[in-house]
């Protein structure tokens, strides 16, 4: 059981790596910080139009903690929690169905027709759409 301790303070450790401040003039370290946060963002705000961008926060939360966790996994002796594909599938899942129902809910024709290679014939449409969907 002591792999299991281990592993909950690998996982809790990168929060501790983001330092805030409470002072108007910042250190290095957490300018350093939030230029990479307003990069990022920048990058994601930029090839999204006005609906994709609510998407951009969760994937820049997503994007700095697969970053810290990887840099993490560099230490010696330490443990990358993305090698797991449970952590994995907790990310894309929700990310994944989140994209699915709110494409549903709101162009339903566009979001059937990534479903479906081009050219498929009538009869398959209604099998491949939920096969593709699962």
């Amino acid at each position: 059981y002591a792999w299991f301790a281990a592993e909950v303070l690998i996982i809790l450790f990168p929060p501790l790596l983001i330092p805030t401040s409470k002072y108007l003039i910042n250190n290095r370290l957490i300018t350093t910080q939030q230029w990479l946060i307003k990069l990022t963002s920048k990058q994601m705000i930029t090839i999204h139009n006005t609906k994709g961008r609510t998407w951009s926060l969760i994937l820049v939360s997503l994007i700095i903690f697969i970053a810290t966790t990887n840099l993490l996994g560099l230490l010696p002796h330490s443990f990358t929690p993305t090698t797991q594909l449970s952590i994995n599938l907790a990310m894309a899942i929700p990310l994944w169905a989140g994209a699915v129902i709110i494409g549903f809910r709101s162009k339903i024709k566009n979001a059937l027709a990534h479903f479906l290679p081009q050219g498929t014939p009538t009869p398959l449409i209604p099998i491949l759409v939920i096969i593709e969907t699962i």
